[in-house]
């Protein structure tokens, strides 16, 4: 296996590709808290705006924001119900006991990365923040690429070949529709396994995406208008706070829904 088989798109500089990797090595050590760390930090210290001056421009970054984290919650979901994926790390370290190729992975190589940045892409986007754009965006996407080039790494180290043939046919980061009709025909999906594993990340995308229009209109338009959203969205988050405690006792006590 050589240099020139690796996925395309990391440095040609190897001093820089492997300071790439201990960045990512290091990040995928925290990468289950780093996203509500991060946005609770942005919460405090970003403001909305009403972005070049348009309410029509807001409503449209808040729309496309919502349906695109909902979007990538959708495709976490599918990619966990059909394929569960064993390379998720061990011990905070990256780990795979088998190379996953199934599912959604028959369709792109990291269906749970892009899921991820359209749910913090799109997180990001319901901000009308210009400052959370300029910052959160590019640093997102410095992340999770090197979280990917270190698990590129480990993955060519240990399954060699095998990993070369299926990076030579399946896409890194672009689902191809072509292979979806293929790669799922015959898989049933475990809507169970789906919400069991993927739990703490739906309910943790349920609260930003409720709480976030009170945030926008306390800065926007004023206490008065916030108090009343955050009046009908407390009632929603314990609502969704209640069920998702329901779901949490199912799954520890392993209950006959989970």
């Amino acid at each position: 296996m050589t240099a020139k088989a690796r996925p395309k798109g990391g440095s040609s500089s190897p001093a820089i590709q492997q300071w790439n990797i201990a960045i990512g090595n290091f990040f995928f050590r925290f990468r289950n808290m780093l996203f509500p760390l991060v946005f609770l930090t942005a919460v405090v210290t970003v403001r909305p705006q009403v972005v070049l001056g348009s309410a029509t421009l807001n409503g449209f970054l808040v729309g496309t924001g919502t349906v695109m984290a909902l979007a990538g919650g959708a495709l976490r979901l599918l990619t966990i119900g059909f394929k569960y994926i064993h390379r998720g790390g061990k011990n905070r370290t990256i780990y795979a006991g088998n190379l996953v190729t199934g599912g959604m992975f028959a369709c792109t190589r990291n269906p749970m990365y892009v899921a991820n940045l359209m749910i913090a892409t799109g997180m990001i986007l319901t901000t009308c923040s210009p400052e959370a754009y300029g910052i959160l965006i590019p640093f997102f996407l410095l992340v999770y690429q090197a979280i990917l080039a270190a698990e590129e790494e480990y993955l060519f180290k240990k399954f060699g070949r095998q990993y070369e043939e299926y990076c030579a046919t399946v896409n890194r980061f672009l689902p191809s529709v072509r292979n979806m009709r293929s790669a799922l025909s015959g898989m049933v999906w475990d809507w169970r396994r789906a919400v069991r594993k993927d739990l703490s990340t739906i309910m943790g995308l349920s609260a930003g995406l409720i709480m976030l229009p009170v945030w926008r209109a306390y800065f926007l338009e004023g206490l008065p208008v916030a108090r009343d959203k955050a009046m009908l969205a407390i009632t929603v988050l314990l609502l969704a706070s209640g069920f998702y405690a329901v779901l949490l006792y199912l799954k520890r006590s392993r209950k006959a829904l989970f």
